[in-house]
C-alpha cells in the first residue's frame, strides 16, 4: 500500500511540477520579461538578466521536485560551469528534464532549441526572451549566431542526438555540434546524464514514473581541446573523428537503467 502511494504521489508531483513549469514560462513571459526589458539599459544587459531569471526559475523547479522527493538529483562538478568561457557544452540527451538540470548551474547559458520550442505556446517567449539560437535549418545562420555567441564569451548548451534517445539505444550524434567547434573554433565541455530507473524518457508520457524514485546524475566531465583534432587533420575529418569518438565515449560511459 506505502508503494502504491509513493508511486500515485509521484505522478502527481510530477504532474504539477510540469503545470507548474508552463504556467511559469507564461507568466514570466507577460510579466517579468517585459518589466526586465524596460529597466534594462542594454540588450545585452536585458538578455543576461532574462537568463538569469530562467536560471534561479530552473533551479527552483528542481528544488521543487527534489524536495518533495519527486526525483532525486546529484550535480558533479558544477563549478566548472559557473562562469562563462566561449565553450560548447556538451551532453547526452536520456530525459525531458536535461536542459532544465544544466542551465540550473548556468546563470549566463545559452542554447540552441528547436523551432517547435520557439513558437511554442508556453514556451515561445522565453525561448525569444532569452535570446537563446534558433535551429530553423538554416545552417550558416545558425552557425553565424554561434560564432557571435562564443566569441562574446558565452558557453552554448548542445545536446549532438537533436532529440532524446532511448534508455539501451546507442547514442547517435548528428555532425552540427563538432562543426561548430572546428569552425569557430571553440573548446568542449562534456557533459554526462544518467537515470535509475529510467524517467521521462523519449515516447514517454509524463504520468508513466518508475515504481521507484528514479535518481538523476549529472556529472560536467573533462574539457577537449578543438585544437588537438584540427592540428593534424583536416577540417572535414576532424569532426568526423570527434562525432565519433563522443558517441563511443558516451555508450561507454552513461548508465541506461
Amino acid at each position: 500500500m506505502r508503494q502504491k502511494i509513493n508511486h500515485l504521489w509521484r505522478q502527481c508531483g510530477t504532474g504539477l511540477g510540469f503545470l507548474f513549469f508552463s504556467i511559469g514560462g507564461f507568466i514570466l513571459t507577460i510579466t517579468a520579461f517585459p518589466s526586465i526589458a524596460l529597466l534594462s539599459g542594454s540588450e545585452q544587459k536585458r538578455i543576461d538578466r532574462t537568463r538569469k531569471l530562467i536560471h534561479m526559475s530552473f533551479r527552483a523547479f528542481i528544488f521543487f521536485l527534489t524536495k518533495g522527493k519527486v526525483i532525486g538529483v546529484d550535480i558533479k562538478g558544477a563549478e566548472r560551469l559557473k562562469n562563462d568561457k566561449g565553450r560548447l557544452i556538451v551532453s547526452n540527451h536520456p530525459s525531458l528534464l536535461d536542459v532544465v538540470f544544466l542551465v540550473s548551474v548556468m546563470p549566463k547559458a545559452q542554447c540552441i532549441v528547436k523551432h517547435e520550442l520557439w513558437d511554442h505556446k508556453y514556451y515561445g517567449g522565453v525561448m525569444r526572451a532569452a535570446g537563446y539560437i534558433r535551429n530553423d535549418g538554416d545552417p550558416e545562420n545558425m552557425l553565424a549566431q554561434c560564432k557571435k555567441a562564443l566569441d562574446s564569451g558565452h558557453d552554448i548548451v548542445i545536446f549532438p542526438e537533436g532529440t532524446r534517445t532511448k534508455p539501451g539505444s546507442a547514442h547517435k550524434f548528428q555532425r552540427g555540434f563538432a562543426n561548430i567547434a572546428a569552425l569557430c573554433p571553440c573548446d568542449i565541455q562534456l557533459a554526462s546524464i544518467s537515470s535509475y530507473p529510467p524517467s521521462l524518457t523519449k515516447g514517454s508520457r509524463w504520468y508513466q514514473v518508475p515504481n521507484v524514485k528514479a535518481q538523476f546524475d549529472v556529472t560536467i566531465e573533462e574539457q577537449l581541446d578543438i585544437e588537438d583534432y584540427l592540428r593534424d587533420e583536416p577540417r572535414s575529418k576532424a569532426v568526423r573523428k570527434l562525432t565519433r569518438e563522443l558517441e563511443h565515449y558516451y555508450d561507454g560511459k552513461v548508465q541506461h537503467g
